[in-house]
């Protein structure tokens, strides 16, 4: 009983849940933002620019916001006492984990991309944010609405 007193006066109700919803629109914007660099890179000039903007934003915003929505949505979760069994929690989970090998697999094809431009490169990070845009978009859905399969 002494932990959950300390826990309820170190953060208040809700705040856990503010800072998941806060970091999860974070992480959508920063992959927005690397998908856009990398359509917007094939037709520049300005290559390496393009590739650290996009290493940088992974690495500086997206990945930081990922950690940041992890955290606070498992705290979220355990402290609601919400079972792991439930479809939205395992979808938003699954896809979260998933989304790590994502955000990585486009920071290292950045920083290829940086260090030796090729064509293909550009499209590879805006096709890899693209697709974790579009899981991401789903895990919102099925965590606001509640859903089960």
């Amino acid at each position: 009983m002494a932990a959950d007193g300390v826990e309820a006066r170190l953060v208040r109700p809700h705040v856990q849940l503010f800072l998941h919803v806060a970091g999860a629109i974070a992480l959508f914007g920063a992959t927005a933002t690397v998908a856009t660099i990398g359509f917007a890179a094939r037709r520049r000039a300005e290559q390496a620019l393009l590739a650290r903007a996009a290493l940088g934003t992974l690495l500086v915003a997206a990945v930081p916001a990922w950690v940041v929505m992890l955290v606070f949505g498992s705290w979220t979760k355990s402290r609601e006492g919400l079972p792991g069994t439930l479809d939205w929690v395992r979808a938003g989970s699954g896809i979260s984990t998933a989304g790590m090998v994502f955000l990585l697999a486009a920071a290292g094809v950045s920083y290829s991309w940086w260090r030796r431009p090729a064509a293909w490169q550009p499209l590879t990070v805006a096709a890899l944010a693209s697709a974790y845009l579009l899981a991401l978009g789903v895990a919102w859905w099925v965590m606001t609405t509640k859903v089960s399969f």
